[in-house]
């Protein structure tokens, strides 16, 4: 059995491998690029499970307020409160100690009750407190159920580095969080927030031979998603569907930039991919290593007649009847790397067809359970969309991941375009 270890003890790396300490890199790369609450704490609890191997992990934050200890994400589990002493969590948070508990049911500070709402059976655990820069516990991490075996110290070490980014990634949201709500910076993103919106079509164009719709939600006060539905000099229908990496307003300052340079040279060239060729050149110079965008960008004529290049962008579905294809993206996302090809896509859309334009806020919705929307889901409600017009499309999409994440707010931007060739 372990003995408590304090945070910032030394526990033996020997046994860590390679691909656990390249893990635990990219999850705290990840972490410093997260700016929204939720999924950082997401973040924190796959990769417990995918590193120390276990069926379940939770993160539980301190409220000052209460001086309780919640739960925010427990994967699988419910929002869960317990008093900052309390339980396996509560000594961890205390005593500023790794706690390892062999066998949960033997040991007298377990709290059985929350396994009894919920009908999990915890076999063993594995508690960590997440510190600040000044080694304040601000949290904990908790493993639960080591599969086909029990934590050991290598185990232990790992989950102690992985709460030690944790803890500092919390304590640098929350510093953000103050920035934010000062009036002056909450009055500024209010601004950006009504000039992005702005740029959103009011009222779709009119297309012979063609009808569209869309919509898009902000994960926070400004999103990184966006899209575009403009006439071109042709008169056929342009098409944009864009995701910037990130969220708030720097995510929505560089999709405003996509959207201007998009619409300028669609002025000029009718080629999506020489267009998405030149945004790319232009981010590439423009964005910080790490930020990048995904996007569609097609364009329809009357008669049905689909040119389209899609950078990272997908899903990308055809829906012909009760036939639903899902297309992969043939691109890279914008300014990873440069975009080579001879060529746009080409495509027809036969009377009645829609091309369906979803954006990953929308495919990876997380309930609150902690399980993916995924594409099978969407595949079903398209199939039983009563209102089988673009705009019902839209609704029914939109409806779909609001029931499945069982909030208004989305995690993540979320947007949805339909467009269609008439019957």
């Amino acid at each position: 059995m372990l003995d408590p270890v304090s945070s910032n003890a030394r526990l033996p790396l020997t046994g860590i491998t390679p691909d656990q300490m390249r893990m635990i890199l990219e999850v705290s790369r990840a972490m410093t690029v997260t700016t929204e609450l939720e999924p950082l704490l997401k973040r924190i609890a796959e990769a417990t499970c995918s590193m120390l191997d276990c069926e379940r992990a939770s993160i539980f934050l301190h409220d000052p307020k209460t001086d309780e200890l919640w739960s925010k994400v427990a994967l699988g589990s419910g929002e869960i409160r317990v008093p900052s002493g309390s339980g396996i969590v509560g000594h961890a948070f205390k005593t500023n100690a790794v706690v390892h508990v062999p066998e949960a049911y033997v040991d007298a500070r377990f709290l059985p009750e929350f396994d009894k709402r919920s009908g999990f059976v915890t076999r063993n655990l594995l508690a960590a407190p997440m510190v600040d820069w000044d080694e304040r516990p601000v949290g904990v991490v908790q493993a639960l159920n080591k599969i086909g075996a029990i934590f050991d110290e290598t185990d232990a070490a790992l989950l102690r580095l992985l709460a030690n980014q944790a803890g500092v990634a919390l304590q640098r949201w929350k510093l953000q969080q103050t920035a934010i709500l000062s009036t002056g910076i909450r009055h500024e993103m209010e601004l950006a927030k009504r000039l992005q919106e702005g740029m959103i079509p009011k009222v779709p164009p009119t297309i012979p031979g063609l009808t569209c719709a869309g919509w898009t939600r902000a994960a926070s006060i400004n999103g990184g998603d966006c899209y575009d539905l403009w006439k071109l000099p042709d008169g056929s229908l342009g098409v944009l569907v864009a995701d910037a990496s990130g969220h708030g307003l720097p995510a929505a300052l560089v999709i405003s930039q996509v959207r201007a340079l998009v619409r300028t040279l669609s002025e000029t060239d009718n080629d999506p991919l020489r267009i998405l060729q030149r945004v790319n050149s232009r981010l590439r110079q423009d964005l910080e290593r790490g930020r990048f965008v995904t996007a569609f960008l097609g364009f329809i004529n009357a008669s049905g007649d689909l040119r389209w290049c899609s950078a990272g962008q997908a899903p990308i579905i055809f829906h012909e009847g009760q036939n639903i294809r899902w297309l992969d993206a043939n691109l890279p996302p914008l300014s990873v790397d440069d975009l080579s090809g001879e060529g746009s896509n080409a495509a027809s859309l036969a009377p009645g067809d829609m091309l369906i334009l979803l954006s990953d806020g929308i495919t990876e919705a997380f309930n609150l359970a902690g399980e993916l929307l995924g594409s099978q889901r969407l595949h079903q409600s398209l199939q039983s969309t009563a209102d089988s017009s673009p705009a019902g499309i839209v609704n029914a999409m939109r409806d779909t991941a609001i029931k499945w994440q069982e909030k208004d707010e989305p995690a993540d931007d979320q947007t949805v375009v339909v467009v269609q060739r008439n019957a």
